[in-house]
C-alpha cells in the first residue's frame, strides 16, 4: 500500500526518520521519560485537523457576496428616497438566496467534521512495564501496543510478538482476513478477527496509513456542476454590469442634477429599477428550488442526496462505476455446484454437510448457504465440534466412531490434495465461483484444534454471491441511456468478472487483476477494460481521474474506507448506508435501503432539473439582457440631456413575479426525462437571446413614437413629461405582453401542464393590470392619458414584435444546430419509450 503523502505526512515522516529509537523491550516498553521526550518532539499519534470554514466565514461569505452587497446597496438607496412596499419584492428573493446557501454549507462543514477514518478508540499500551489503556491519539513513536481478538488497530505497526488475523476490508476491499506474523505491518484503521499478540508503533498522526486516506478524502468539494458555473458566471457578469452602471448613472446625477427631494427619489426609481433588473436573482432561487424538489422526491425513495448539484451531474454521467460487493451483490452465498468424489454420491454428501452446518453452528455466509441448500441434520453421534475458524479456514466434527467430516477452503480442510479435483477447483473459479471442499477420514480433532491424520475429499461446493434482485434491471436501463458500467473491486477479478455478467455487465468477460500495477500503467489501461480486480484505493482513484481525462462524466459507488479517493474525484459518488461513516460523508448521494436501483429515479431528476431550467432560466435571462442594453441606450441619452432609465422595479413586477417567477418555477417541476441534447449555457442563452431583443425593441416603440408623433399617444402633445409618463406606460404593457409571448414559446409544444401554467399565468397578468387600472395603486402606471390610438399602437407592436421574435428563435436555433438535435433527442425519446 502506497499514497502520495500531504505536506503534514511529509514532515511527520521526516521526524520519525530523525528521531532517536529506544528500541523498548516487549515486557517493559517506553519508560515516562521516554514518553514525555515523544511528547516534546510531537511524536504523538494527533489526527490532523479537519479544516473548514468557519460559522463567521460562512454566514460572512453568503451574505456579503458581491450580488448581495449590490441589491443591498440599492436597498439602502430605495429606503433613503422612502418607495413604496411594492418596489422591494426582490429582497424576499435575496433572502431566501442566503438562506439556502448558508444552510448548504453548515451542511457541508458538519460532513467534513464527520469524516473520521479513525474514530478515537482506546489502545492498551505497556509502558514502566506496566498495561495500561490510554486514548488512542496519546500513543507515542515506539509505543509497544497490546492488541486482542476485536481490538482496532490505532497506528501503523510493525508486528513483534504472535501471530493474528486481521480484517483490512475497510482498506483493501479483501472480505477475507489475513494472516500476520512477526515482522509484518499492521494498519491502522484494521481489526484483529483472532490472535493475542503485540506490536510496535512506527507511523503515528498525520503518518499513518488511514490519515492518509482521510487527508485526500477530507477536503469538502462541491460537484462540478454546469448549472452552478453557468449560473455563477452570468451572475457574476450581470453584477459588475450592474455596478458599473450603478456608479456612472450616480456620477452622472451628481454632476448634473440639483439636489431636490423630488429629482433624489426620481433618479433612485430609475436607478434601482435598472440595476435590479440586471440581475437575475430569481434564477438563483428557481435552481436551487427544483432541486430542492428533486431531493424531497428522492427521499421518498430512500435516496439521500447531500449535494443539490450531484442530481444534475449523475444526469450526465456516462460512466457508472460500481463496487461488487454491496452495490452488485447483497454479501449472501448461493451454492452454484456441487461435484461429488471418491464414489461418494450427491446424497451421501448432503447428508454430510448438513450434519456439520447443524452441529458447528457456524453464521458465516457460506454456511448459512450451505444450510439453506443441504438443510441440517442431527442423527450423527458428534463427540468434538470444531466451529469455523479464518485462520485455518475450515470447520469440522468428530463422530463417535471416530470419523472427522470437514469443510473448509482446498489445501486447508483435511483432506488429501487430488490433482483431479484441483482442476475442477480452478474450472468453477475461472466462473467466479468461490470453492469449498466436503472431507471424510479416519481421524480425532485434538484440543488445539488440529485433525490428526488426512481423510479424502468426497465433494467440491462452488458458491456464487448473491447478486442483487433489481442490479439486473438497473443495469439494463443505464445500458439503453448510453452509461457504461465499469467494475471495480478488490477482489479476485475472474470472481467479479463472473457476478458481472450474471448482473447483465455488457464486456464482463474483459477483466484484469491490477494488482503489481503502477499508477500509470492502470491509466493507460483503463479504457480497455470492463472489469478490474485486486484494484487498491490509489488505483480505483485513477480509474475515475483517467476516464475523466478522457471526457467521460463519471459516477463512482462504493461502502468502504477503500472507496473513498475514488468516490471523491468522481464526479458524483454514491455510497450504500450499510457502508464506513467515511464513505458516506464524502459521497453525494446515500442509498438508504443499500441498492443503486433508485439511480435511474435520480438520472430522471437531473434531466427534469436541467431540461426544465434550460428552458425556463431563458426567461430570466431574457429580462437581464433587456435591462442591460435597454440602460445602456439610455444612459447615453441621459448624459446627452435627455431622459433617463423610466421604468422602476413597479414597472417590471408583473413580468418578474407572473410570466417569470410563478411560471418558471411551475414549468421546472414538470417530470422530463428527456435525453440531454445541448449545454445548459448554450441551451439557456439560445432561447434568451432572441427574447431579449424583441423585449427591448417592444419597450422602445413608444418611446420613439412619442418624440417624433407625440400626438399620437396622447390627449396633450405640447405637454413632453406627460408623453413620456404615457409611453412608459405604454411600453410596459406592450414588453409584458411579449413576456407572455416568450412564455408561450417556452411551454411549446403545449401539454395539459403547461397549458394551465401559462393560461394561469396570462390570466393572473391580466387580472394584475385591470386592478391598476381601476384602482391606479399596485403598478403605478398611468392610465388617464392613454386614447384610442394608444392601444392600436400597443396592439399592432405585440403582433410586429411576436412574428419578430418567432423568426428570431427559429433563425438562431438553425445557425446553432438545435433544431437538428432537438429532433435528434425527440427520435431517441420515441424509439425508447416504444423499446
Amino acid at each position: 500500500m502506497s499514497l502520495l503523502g500531504s505536506t503534514k505526512s511529509k514532515k511527520m515522516d521526516d521526524a520519525i526518520a530523525k528521531a532517536t529509537l529506544f528500541e523498548p523491550s516487549l515486557d517493559g516498553g517506553l519508560t515516562a521519560e521516554q514518553v514525555e521526550s515523544r511528547h516534546r518532539d510531537d511524536l504523538v499519534n494527533k489526527s490532523k485537523k479537519v479544516v473548514t470554514k468557519s460559522y463567521t466565514e460562512i454566514f460572512l461569505s453568503n451574505i456579503l457576496s458581491p450580488l448581495n452587497v449590490i441589491l443591498f446597496g440599492v436597498f439602502i438607496l430605495m429606503l433613503t428616497a422612502k418607495l413604496g412596499f411594492i418596489n422591494y419584492f426582490f429582497i424576499g428573493i435575496l433572502a431566501i438566496n442566503i438562506t439556502i446557501g448558508i444552510i448548504q454549507d453548515i451542511h457541508a462543514r458538519h460532513l467534513v467534521m464527520k469524516l473520521r477514518v479513525v474514530s478515537d478508540p482506546k489502545a492498551h499500551v505497556i509502558r514502566d512495564g506496566k498495561e495500561s489503556e490510554i486514548p488512542s491519539n496519546e500513543i507515542v513513536l515506539e509505543d509497544i501496543l497490546v492488541l486482542r481478538t476485536g481490538d482496532q488497530i490505532c497506528a501503523d505497526s510493525v508486528l513483534m510478538e504472535g501471530t493474528c488475523m486481521v480484517d483490512e476490508s475497510l482498506l483493501t476491499g479483501e472480505s477475507v482476513s489475513v494472516k500476520k506474523e512477526p515482522g509484518d505491518l499492521l494498519y491502522s484503521g484494521t481489526f484483529l478477527t483472532k490472535g493475542n499478540v503485540k506490536a510496535k508503533a512506527v507511523k503515528i498522526g498525520a503518518s499513518n496509513y488511514s490519515e492518509l486516506i482521510r487527508d485526500k478524502a477530507g477536503t469538502f468539494t462541491r460537484p462540478k456542476s454546469e448549472i452552478k458555473q453557468s449560473i455563477g458566471l452570468i451572475t457574476l457578469v450581470c453584477s459588475i454590469v450592474s455596478l458599473s452602471y450603478g456608479l456612472i448613472v450616480s456620477i452622472g446625477f451628481i454632476v448634473k442634477q440639483n439636489f431636490t427631494t423630488e429629482s433624489y427619489v426620481e433618479f433612485v426609481k430609475s436607478t434601482s429599477g435598472a440595476m435590479v433588473a440586471m440581475i437575475p436573482a430569481g434564477m438563483i432561487l428557481l435552481t436551487s428550488c427544483a432541486l430542492a424538489v428533486g431531493v424531497i422526491q428522492l427521499s421518498k425513495r430512500k435516496m439521500i442526496v447531500q449535494q443539490l448539484y450531484c442530481i444534475e451531474m449523475l444526469a450526465r454521467v456516462d460512466v457508472l462505476c460500481l463496487d461488487k460487493t454491496g452495490t452488485l451483490t447483497d454479501g449472501t452465498m448461493n451454492v452454484a455446484n456441487v461435484l461429488c468424489f471418491n464414489k461418494v454420491n450427491e446424497e451421501k454428501l448432503k447428508h454430510v454437510i448438513a450434519s456439520v452446518v447443524n452441529y458447528t453452528k457456524d453464521a458465516n455466509a457460506t454456511a448459512s448457504a450451505l444450510r439453506i441448500y443441504f438443510g441440517e441434520e442431527d442423527s450423527e453421534h458428534v463427540v468434538s465440534i470444531l466451529p469455523f475458524d479464518s485462520a485455518s479456514k475450515f470447520s469440522a466434527i468428530e463422530t463417535d466412531e471416530g470419523i472427522v467430516y470437514s469443510i473448509g477452503a482446498y489445501g486447508f480442510a483435511p483432506g488429501a490434495e487430488d490433482n483431479d479435483i484441483l482442476i475442477a477447483i480452478n474450472k468453477m473459479a475461472s466462473n467466479g465461483l468461490r470453492c469449498v471442499v466436503v472431507t471424510e477420514g479416519k481421524g480425532h480433532i485434538d484440543e488445539d484444534g488440529h485433525v490428526k491424520k488426512q481423510g479424502k475429499i468426497i465433494g467440491v461446493i462452488g458458491l456464487s454471491d448473491h447478486v442483487k434482485d433489481d442490479a439486473k434491471e438497473t443495469l439494463e436501463w443505464f445500458a439503453h441511456n448510453d452509461v457504461a458500467i465499469r467494475v471495480i473491486s478488490g477482489d479476485s477479478p475472474a470472481t467479479v468478472s463472473f457476478i458481472a455478467k450474471e448482473a447483465g455487465v455488457v464486456g464482463a468477460e474483459k477483466y484484469i487483476s491490477l494488482e503489481g500495477m503502477s499508477l500509470e500503467e492502470v491509466a493507460n489501461i483503463a479504457d480497455k477494460y470492463v472489469v478490474f480486480g485486486r484494484v487498491s484505493p490509489e488505483q480505483k482513484a485513477t480509474l475515475i481521474t483517467a476516464y475523466k481525462n478522457l471526457g467521460h462524466k463519471v459516477a463512482m459507488t462504493g461502502d468502504g474506507v477503500n472507496d473513498i479517493l475514488a468516490l471523491k474525484v468522481a464526479d458524483c459518488s454514491i455510497a450504500m448506508a450499510s457502508g464506513s461513516d467515511a464513505a458516506k460523508s464524502v459521497s453525494h448521494l446515500v442509498s438508504l435501503n443499500n441498492t443503486f436501483s433508485s439511480l435511474p429515479d435520480v438520472v430522471a431528476q437531473g434531466r427534469r432539473v436541467i431540461n426544465n431550467l434550460s428552458r425556463t432560466c431563458s426567461l430570466f435571462l431574457s429580462k437581464t439582457f433587456f435591462a442591460i442594453i435597454l440602460s445602456t441606450i439610455f444612459l447615453v441619452n441621459a448624459w446627452a440631456g435627455g431622459k433617463r432609465y423610466p421604468f422602476t422595479t413597479t414597472s417590471l413586477f408583473v413580468w418578474e413575479t407572473i410570466s417569470i417567477g410563478l411560471a418558471a418555477f411551475f414549468l421546472a417541476l414538470q417530470p422530463s426525462n428527456e435525453r440531454l441534447s445541448t449545454s445548459f449555457a448554450s441551451k439557456t442563452l439560445g432561447r434568451a437571446i432572441p427574447a431579449g431583443i424583441c423585449e427591448v425593441v417592444a419597450a422602445g416603440i413608444p418611446f420613439i413614437i412619442v418624440m417624433n408623433w407625440p400626438n399620437v399617444l396622447a390627449f396633450n402633445p405640447e405637454n413632453f413629461n406627460l408623453n413620456w409618463e404615457v409611453a412608459t406606460t405604454i411600453s410596459v404593457l406592450i414588453f409584458t405582453q411579449v413576456s407572455f409571448i416568450v412564455l408561450f414559446r417556452v411551454c411549446y409544444p403545449l401539454d395539459r401542464y403547461r397549458a394551465v401554467v401559462f393560461f394561469s399565468c396570462l390570466a393572473l397578468g391580466i387580472a394584475l393590470f385591470l386592478i391598476d387600472y381601476f384602482s391606479g395603486k399596485p403598478l403605478q402606471l398611468k392610465w388617464g392619458n392613454l386614447n384610442l390610438w394608444s392601444m392600436l399602437v400597443c396592439v399592432a407592436s405585440i403582433i410586429v414584435i411576436a412574428l419578430l421574435y418567432f423568426v428570431l428563435d427559429k433563425f438562431y436555433r438553425y445557425i446553432t444546430g438545435t433544431v437538428f438535435r432537438e429532433e435528434r433527442v425527440i427520435n431517441e425519446n420515441k424509439n425508447q419509450q416504444n423499446s
